[in-house]
């Protein structure tokens, strides 16, 4: 990759970050998304994968449906497919990224939402709802999380990557606002990483929490 070349990814790496509305967000995802893909192999982008093998460790495959917030063009659709999840819904702020989404086939329904907005998605619903590179700067606010608490079902699993804007005393309150509601509770974390090892140096982290689970009851629908 030349100079030039990584200068561009990072470039728009940074215009997404610096988007202070949804519709900012959404514009600059639109205008990205044929070359999203390219751009982020080429800085290495690691959300994807690090998401994936957190929730593999814990959710056992065919468990469905699962969430995919934030979809993008796919990217963690097609991991997870390949690692047996075969019911696979999405929502993104862009329509052109999803449209690059819904060429790959892999998931069952795609529409456009926005963390920190209701979603329209029933109550206790999924049985694993996952975020790849979505808490970050510029992107979903924690809000975001109460509406993904609450559409999955009890027992069930939220995986999500935070960005270093969130890391910390953010997230510390924001976790302990849920914990105290008797919502969730943590079961795994990975160790800090860099999403994009070939750009700038983003410390980032996977979390796993659990659902609060009723005294009886199935977690997963099989």
């Amino acid at each position: 990759m030349t100079k030039s070349e990584n200068d561009r990814n990072v470039s728009q790496l940074h215009q997404a970050y610096q988007a202070r509305t949804v519709e900012e967000l959404s514009k600059s995802y639109d205008h990205w998304a044929e070359e999203y893909e390219t751009h982020m192999k080429n800085v290495g982008y690691s959300h994807p994968a690090m998401v994936t093998s957190m929730l593999s460790r814990h959710i056992p495959a065919g468990a469905k449906p699962i969430l995919d917030a934030g979809a993008g063009t796919g990217i963690m659709g097609e991991l997870l497919t390949a690692m047996g999840y075969n019911e696979i819904i999405g929502f993104d702020a862009s329509n052109n990224m999803m449209a690059a989404a819904r060429a790959k086939k892999v998931y069952a329904a795609l529409e456009q939402m926005f963390l920190g907005q209701p979603l329209n998605y029933p109550d206790n619903h999924f049985a694993a709802v996952t975020a790849a590179g979505v808490f970050t700067q510029g992107h979903a606010p924690l809000s975001g999380l109460d509406e993904l608490v609450r559409v999955t079902r009890p027992g069930g699993l939220l995986v999500f990557s935070l960005g270093p804007v969130y890391l910390g005393e953010a997230f510390e309150k924001k976790n302990n606002a849920l914990v105290t509601a008797g919502l969730w509770h943590l079961i795994d974390t990975s160790k800090p990483y860099n999403s994009t090892p070939l750009a700038d140096a983003l410390t980032c982290q996977v979390f796993a929490f659990q659902k609060s689970l009723p005294e009886s009851g199935r977690v997963f629908n099989e």
